[in-house]
């Protein structure tokens, strides 16, 4: 769960930036944590504003005020959920987050995300 090498470029923080998936724009950023191996992104979708957490390996690109990643909409939205953007998200929560991701993503755990 880090963001890939390059992928942030000269940018510090994302924060606020648009959330461009696969199929088109779906949120913005509510925050972002870049910890080394627990890097993610909280991402508020939709009229409801839900706050879904993103790993940061699904980013490819960050640029021009928007980040795009791998995912599509629907399956950000099946991704794990926070109260609040700024709720931590470690143990038990991150676990969830990243098995929630996994069925998103419907692929193999092979780790190391």
């Amino acid at each position: 769960m880090t963001f890939r090498p390059g992928v942030l470029g000269a940018h510090d923080s994302v924060k606020g930036f648009r959330v461009v998936a696969s199929d088109g724009r779906a949120g913005r950023v509510s925050w972002a944590s870049y910890a080394p191996g627990e890097s993610y992104l909280v991402v508020t979708l939709g009229v409801r504003r839900k706050h879904h957490v993103v790993p940061a390996s699904t980013v490819t690109c960050v640029g021009d005020g928007e980040v795009q990643v791998v995912l599509s909409r629907p399956q950000i939205g099946q991704l794990h959920d926070v109260a609040h953007p700024d709720a931590p998200v470690e143990g038990r929560t991150l676990a969830q987050a990243m098995a929630a991701f996994w069925r998103a993503a419907d692929v193999p755990q092979t780790g190391g995300m």
